[in-house]
């Protein structure tokens, strides 16, 4: 797979649906070049690399991340203290509750084709940490810009849920 194909394939107003192997002429090359960047810059930088993408990944700043789960009648809320900013004790008035400051990874476990699939990858990092990479073509016309849609499949014990549960 190369620019020139997609730019080609771009040229003829082609669209995604029409190309009979875009996981084998697209997705899988662009996913074996990423992995093969991310593998390269592991060997270079070592334990720095996990802990930069799951930095770069959840951002820059400690948060909470607030979910509705609306069949289940749940609110739950996930503490992402990467950083030790959440929950700090106040000059008058104590915490009730100490949340825990979650490690960062420091080792790639595992970059590998999710199974039976072309189009995902998952990076499993030690400490708990998971994410799967998702290509995808975000237009029905192709064109040579794709992107990834980036889950986190597993978190350390230490990003704390609660359930909120309401009627």
């Amino acid at each position: 797979m190369s620019g020139k194909f997609l730019d080609s394939e771009k040229q003829r107003g082609s669209k995604w649906s029409e190309l009979p192997n875009k996981e084998d002429d697209v997705y899988v090359p662009l996913l074996n070049a990423f992995k093969g960047e991310l593998e390269r810059q592991n060997c270079l930088f070592g334990k720095d690399i996990p802990r930069l993408m799951v930095e770069y990944l959840l951002g820059e700043f400690d948060f909470y991340k607030v979910i509705g789960i609306d069949n289940k009648k749940i609110t739950q809320i996930q503490s992402y203290n990467l950083r030790g900013t959440l929950n700090r004790q106040g000059k008058k008035r104590k915490r009730s509750v100490e949340l825990p400051i979650s490690t960062l990874p420091t080792r790639i476990v595992s970059l590998e084709y999710k199974p039976d699939s072309k189009n995902t990858l998952e990076l499993y990092l030690d400490g708990g940490w998971q994410f799967s990479f998702r290509i995808h073509n975000a237009s029905t016309k192709v064109e040579s810009s794709l992107k990834f849609d980036i889950q986190i499949i597993g978190m350390p014990t230490t990003i704390i849920s609660i359930d909120c549960r309401w009627k």
